[in-house]
């Protein structure tokens, strides 16, 4: 069983994702150092329309964008509990990262209009849906989703470079990180196995605005 710690991501707010068979959405606050399991199921319509949210619970309301972060390493394979999907029915036999994929589309979808946003996506190397946030359009959704569908896991854990790209566009003020393991590798083109206190050196250092940034753990 692995699961993301605070202490591993070395960010400042930190929420373990645990899939249920009967709802997608938990009763709780957003912990700032601490852990949550979330897991009592509670009624998914709990969130305001016109708000932004991830797993059901609201992003900050001085904001109006958002940067997901997600990791695709190989431990992303790993099976999850059952979970809904967006059709509304079970899902067995899925992936850690179809879960984070499922809750990723439901929350892009609701994006409000005037919200801007961006993915990257993170093994040992980074890459970026778009080079700048885009609006929350129809058609952007559309298009982000359908780039989601096409991520397969691999690789290790660069969660201090995915993170430091993130961090990078300061206009931006909120970071939800998802991943299911700690970090390592730091460098892509050189294999650069980086320690701790590397990835909390790269992240602190890039976040000049400070930014809220988020850690979802995914974890059984």
């Amino acid at each position: 069983m692995r699961t993301v710690a605070l202490g591993l991501l070395l960010l400042p707010a930190s929420l373990l994702l645990r899939p249920s068979p009967t709802a997608h959405a938990d009763d709780f606050d957003l912990p700032i150092n601490t852990h949550v399991n979330a897991r009592e199921d509670t009624d998914p319509s709990a969130a305001e329309e016109d708000e932004a949210t991830f797993y059901d619970e609201q992003l900050p309301d001085e904001s109006d964008s958002v940067i997901f972060v997600v990791d695709r390493s190989a431990s992303m394979s790993l099976p999850v509990e059952p979970f809904v999907g967006l059709d509304g029915n079970v899902v067995q036999g899925a992936t850690r990262l179809d879960f984070v994929k499922t809750e990723l589309k439901r929350s892009i979808s609701a994006l409000p209009p005037d919200y801007t946003f961006n993915i990257i996506v993170y093994d040992e190397c980074v890459e970026r849906w778009k080079d700048t946030r885009q609006p929350a359009t129809d058609g952007n959704k559309a298009r982000a989703i359908a780039w989601l569908d096409q991520i397969v896991p691999w690789g290790w854990t660069n969660t201090g470079g995915a993170t430091s790209l993130a961090l990078s566009d300061q206009g931006n003020s909120v970071v939800l990180v998802l991943s299911d393991g700690a970090p390592n590798f730091l460098d892509c083109a050189q294999s650069y196995v980086a320690d701790f206190e590397t990835h909390r050196r790269v992240i602190r250092t890039a976040n000049a605005q400070k930014a809220i940034v988020h850690t979802f753990g995914i974890g059984l």
